[in-house]
């Protein structure tokens, strides 16, 4: 793309880990049926899209067989793969997923396989005029368990990756970019975390290029960060921002009186369900942040009555400013400040995905009743941000209907 130019509405696109997909049949289904009715309903002959292939997925279409028909699914369907979700590796609906999400970390060879997968498939399905594609992973691992020898393996395997796609770009003239995405209560957690061992990775690896970010904007709201701030000392850093992930994060503002805040968290505790992690960070009244690991446990810590406000990590739709009641709202102020650097650095062009995966975990009052009433959430969270795109004047050409979500 241009730098002079915005996104266009094709090369907007959704991440497709908020599809069940553990397999190859059930990711062909995805693509056959709520993908389409996305981009039919956004009147569009094609989109770019951001497939979540998970490992055992990965395996079957190194059959050749499968991988043909599967390439020819994707041209049949007018989805234009450009970047991958390798984040989770086994299932992530239905089951408990919780930490396990980060398992395998990169301390472990079954990461680097699975990544190595994604990578041939990328090179080989993207569209003829696209020579990029990038691959979001897990920021190293989850912190809690992380140690030094595990720090030492996971940069080893790293080394093999970017290597690996140095001769894919050689072979293919495709560059593969693996993105680490941070996230909260991870190794990379923090920007602060992230331009470190960027620093070191750059003087560490010759093939350093083909390591990049994943920006993923709930995360770092949920973590009281400026992404507006974040981004530009990454930018400035040399970091290649290789996909911003659009997503929202759950934010309650506790109010001081106690019987009013008992009935915000009462609210507030439907949101605590049993399949992701949802950590939460808090703004005490004191100026202290505190963190807790997850939300029920914030729930239970007599410690949240000091709290003014609270952030959680839940996808929630991009275009929901409030969720049943006044105090419980969106991070829309965080979007707001990506969109608004994207607009004044017409250099900086990442993928841009929008991945709101929670849709059917949401509370019963505010969850899609059926699969095409959520095919039709995520393109009205497409067209939010069509409209976004053009009010910072980021967007090519017109959105494709008014937008009644704003």
């Amino acid at each position: 793309m241009s730098p002079a130019m915005g996104w266009t509405p094709t090369q907007l696109g959704y991440c497709g880990n908020v599809h069940p997909a553990h397999d190859l049949a059930a990711l062909r289904a995805s693509i056959a049926g709520p993908f389409q009715a996305v981009r039919r309903q956004r009147g569009l002959q094609r989109q770019d899209s951001g497939l979540w292939v998970s490992a055992q997925a990965a395996a079957e279409l190194q059959q050749p067989a499968a991988r043909a028909a599967f390439l020819a699914l994707l041209r049949d369907s007018g989805l234009r793969l450009t970047s991958l979700n390798g984040f989770p590796y086994g299932r992530f609906h239905g089951d408990e997923v919780k930490a396990a999400v980060y398992r395998p970390d990169w301390s472990q060879p079954q990461r680097l396989d699975y990544s190595l997968q994604l990578a041939g498939l990328l090179a080989a399905a993207l569209p003829e005029d696209c020579d990029e594609g990038v691959i979001s992973s897990v920021p190293l691992g989850y912190a809690a368990d992380w140690t030094d020898e595990r720090q030492a393996r996971a940069e080893a395997h790293l080394l093999q990756l970017t290597a690996a796609l140095a001769e894919l770009k050689h072979g293919t003239g495709k560059t593969i970019r693996l993105c680490l995405e941070m996230e909260p209560d991870c190794v990379l957690e923090r920007t602060d975390q992230a331009l470190a061992f960027f620093a070191h990775w750059q003087a560490l690896d010759p093939n350093h290029a083909h390591l990049a970010l994943c920006f993923d904007v709930c995360h770092q709201a949920v973590l009281f960060e400026d992404c507006h701030a974040a981004l530009s000392r990454l930018h400035q850093a040399g970091i290649v921002i290789g996909k911003i992930q659009l997503s929202n994060a759950l934010v309650c503002r506790l109010p001081g009186d106690e019987q009013r805040r008992d009935q915000v968290l009462d609210v507030l505790a439907g949101f605590a369900e049993g399949t992701y992690l949802h950590q939460v960070k808090a703004r005490h009244r004191s100026g202290q942040l505190l963190a807790w690991a997850d939300l029920p446990a914030a729930l239970l810590d007599p410690a949240l009555a000091g709290c003014s406000e609270l952030r959680v990590h839940f996808h929630v739709p991009l275009f929901s400013e409030r969720f049943q009641l006044p105090e419980l709202g969106g991070s829309q102020q965080a979007l707001g400040r990506v969109f608004e650097y994207l607009a004044q650095h017409p250099d900086l062009r990442p993928v841009l995905e929008v991945e709101t995966y929670s849709w059917m975990v949401l509370p019963e009052a505010l969850r899609p009743g059926s699969e095409p009433a959520m095919s039709r959430g995520i393109a009205a969270e497409l067209e939010w941000v069509e409209a976004q795109l053009q009010r910072h004047g980021a967007l090519a050409g017109e959105p494709l209907r008014e937008v009644q979500h704003a």
